[in-house]
């Protein structure tokens, strides 16, 4: 008997032994496959990545060809309907993207479909403008000896303008602008700040119209204030309100009121009367309007000279004009004393508050040329980058 047991005991235990080892050859299926699997997907993951390489490297042709298609079409009214059409399906594709996406943004796409109309309306209006002024320029290229600034001249120095204004209430210090990363972080505060004023002062980075403006308007703002005058940077506070004033340079005698023209002495343009007329009449308006008792000047300043007839006017109208006065260096950094707290605040020209500093009011006040000179006097920046007056 306890043989036979012995016996079925063993063929329990055989059959045992053989489950366990088909479930762990299943086991070693199941992890292969799994094996596999994960595999494929990497497969799959990095065929995409590819794809996405490709379309974005299409969707790159595409805009570039789009852009290149609108800008010589001006002679072909059809070719630019049809690139509006082809910008306009390319929009379209990116909205229904938000509406059927998994968790679809409705009431966003409905506002990029319309900012985007909105923006493919003004890319259309500045391409027409810029390839009609191309066409006349190409049919009469005598028009450009009488135009100081190209179009793509005065269209960068409007999208730099408004980039400043936009940029207002940044709360990101301007001087990053002018340096790396890599510098921001391994340098001191004083170091960052004169490295910036370099590069800002650097007469082979590319400066736009605005930019060399500004720079003209603060010389010539600097020397009035050398001989003594009170300077206000009418021009660069007031904007486009400004009337053709660009500084309001005032002592205990006198106001100078001066419109500034820095113009190219290759193309030799000159200032023309209608220049000198407005200046005069701003100076009466400003007199007027401000009610002043003391004597109000005309004054236009110039990096070229004027025209024949120009001279006339300002002869007649007593304009006072200083021409060819070129843009030289000059120290650039407002060492302000703040009246309320007596605070020692140092202003670089890419501060916000430049042009609304006024030096001379009290004493111990002056420019800079370096970070180091401001510093030694006991000068620091202003927090925030605003300052005060």
């Amino acid at each position: 008997m306890e043989f036979w047991l012995y016996v079925v005991g063993g063929f329990i235990l055989f059959a045992k032994s053989l489950d366990f080892f088909d479930s762990k050859k299943e086991n070693l299926s199941l992890k292969k496959e799994v094996q596999n699997f994960k595999e494929d997907i990497a497969t799959l993951n990095k065929e995409k990545i590819e794809a996405k390489a490709i379309i974005d490297k299409y969707q790159s042709l595409f805009n570039e060809t789009l852009d290149h298609l609108m800008k010589e079409s001006v002679l072909l009214p059809s070719l630019t309907r049809w690139t509006n059409k082809l910008q306009e399906y390319q929009d379209e594709k990116i909205v229904n993207h938000l509406r059927r996406k998994k968790r679809p943004a409705r009431k966003a796409s409905e506002e990029v479909k319309i900012a985007r109309a909105k923006a493919r309306e003004y890319k259309n209006e500045v391409e027409v403008a810029r390839n009609s002024v191309e066409l006349y320029e190409a049919l009469a290229p005598w028009i450009t000896n009488f135009t100081d600034y190209s179009l793509e001249d005065m269209l960068s120095s409007l999208r730099e303008e408004q980039e400043r204004t936009k940029s207002q209430d940044d709360e990101h210090d301007p001087v990053s602008k002018y340096l790396t990363k890599l510098e921001w972080q391994k340098l001191t505060v004083s170091e960052r700040n004169q490295l910036a004023l370099d590069r800002y002062n650097n007469p082979r980075r590319k400066r736009s119209l605005w930019r060399i403006g500004i720079a003209y308007e603060r010389f010539i703002g600097y020397e009035f204030e050398k001989q003594g005058n009170k300077v206000e940077y009418y021009g660069a506070i007031h904007g486009k309100q400004d009337l053709g004033i660009d500084l309001v340079c005032e002592n205990e005698k006198v106001i100078y009121i001066v419109q500034c023209k820095r113009l190219s002495r290759v193309k030799e343009i000159p200032v023309r009367e209608n220049i000198i007329a407005q200046i005069y009449g701003a100076a009466q308006l400003y007199k007027m309007r401000n009610e002043v008792t003391k004597s109000v000047i005309p004054v236009i300043v110039t990096s070229y000279e004027l025209s024949e007839e120009a001279k006339s006017f300002a002869q007649f109208l007593n304009v006072r004009v200083l021409s060819n006065y070129e843009l030289a260096e000059y120290p650039m950094i407002k060492c302000n004393i703040s009246r309320e707290a007596d605070k020692k605040i140092y202003h670089l020209p890419m501060d916000q508050q430049y042009d609304k500093v006024i030096i001379g009011d009290n004493e111990g006040e002056f420019y800079a040329a370096t970070v180091a000179e401001a510093e030694e006097k006991g000068f620091r920046r202003a927090y925030r980058w605003r300052g005060s007056n």
